[in-house]
């Protein structure tokens, strides 16, 4: 349980398929555990280190995703079908009758960093949010329907259950999250448009690899 909340608020949190080099950061706090999560973005492909124990490699050209875990230096390869097996699967412990996901503007503003924003407000039986939006983010619009085009490609069961970034009118710089009684907080420190070496989307050498558990039925 614990896994599948980690993969579901990282699917929500990060900005993956972004078509263009960028390099994010953003401060998370996840199921009580607080890190930096750097993402950096060239093309279709994607990488996102989780603090300095984890990292998740993926091209949403193939559907492919590597996970990295540092310390045991192992690696994990995951496909398109093995990632639709598992979402299926979360899915199957959500509410799939619960109504799409809208968020509501407060109309309640304050400052995040160097960011003017307005608080967005929503909650469902699945779980509630609080968002806070820069309507003046520059690239918005592109980094937003990436970031929903990745979430439904996967068939993420969150992707109609909980608030798209392109339901907001700006850039979500900020975001309290709770699902399945857990919670998981983001705060955007930067996001730039630099170049971005295609090394990082290599797995290191002398990492073994572990083959995915087996889904339950499979």
């Amino acid at each position: 349980m614990k896994a599948l909340f980690l993969i579901l608020t990282l699917s929500a949190l990060s900005l993956q398929a972004i078509y263009a080099d960028w390099v994010i950061v953003q401060k998370t706090v996840t199921d009580g555990k607080a890190d930096e999560m750097i993402i950096k973005a060239k093309g279709s492909k994607t990488r996102t280190d989780i603090g300095t124990k984890m990292s998740l490699i993926s091209d949403s050209t193939t559907g492919d995703i590597i996970t990295l875990m540092h310390e045991q230096k192992i690696l994990m390869k995951m496909n398109p079908d093995s990632m639709k097996g598992l979402m299926a699967m979360a899915g199957s412990l959500l509410n799939k009758n619960e109504p799409p996901a809208k968020p509501t503007a407060t109309g309640k503003m304050e400052k995040v960093g160097t960011y003017d924003t307005e608080i967005y407000t929503w909650s469902s039986k699945l779980g509630s949010g609080k968002f806070w939006v820069a309507k003046n983010f520059a690239d918005f619009q592109e980094l937003n329907s990436m970031q929903d085009k990745l979430m439904k490609s996967m068939a993420n069961p969150l992707a109609t259950l909980v608030p798209q970034n392109s339901d907001f009118p700006g850039m979500v710089v900020k975001s309290e999250i709770s699902i399945m009684g857990k919670t998981a907080i983001s705060e955007l420190i930067s996001a730039k448009k630099d170049p971005v070496d295609d090394a990082v989307f290599i797995a290191p050498e002398g990492y073994q690899e572990m083959k995915m558990p087996s889904l339950p039925g499979k």
